[in-house]
């Protein structure tokens, strides 16, 4: 199972000068809280809101498991 980079998501932001306020209108909510506690990972982006999200800055949706799948594939060639 793939997973989700946060610390993608977080530095999309962050290079865009954006805050999580304005992260969160882009998902739709209404409050900045339910954002800030998903690009902590207390709870999960849904599909729809990533979807949202790569769309808003014009990335398809693997660019946020990239990393992560990379890190992986690295450890386990260092285990071999």
């Amino acid at each position: 199972m793939k997973k989700l980079n946060l610390e993608k998501v977080k530095e999309l932001r962050k290079e865009h000068n954006m805050s999580q306020a304005d992260m969160a209108k882009v998902i739709g909510s209404k409050s900045v809280y339910p954002y800030h506690r998903k690009e902590l990972g207390n709870q999960p982006f849904s599909a729809e809101e990533l979807h949202d999200i790569a769309s808003h800055f014009g990335k398809p949706l693997e660019y946020f498991f990239g990393n992560e799948l990379a890190k992986n594939a690295i450890k386990q060639k260092q285990v071999i």
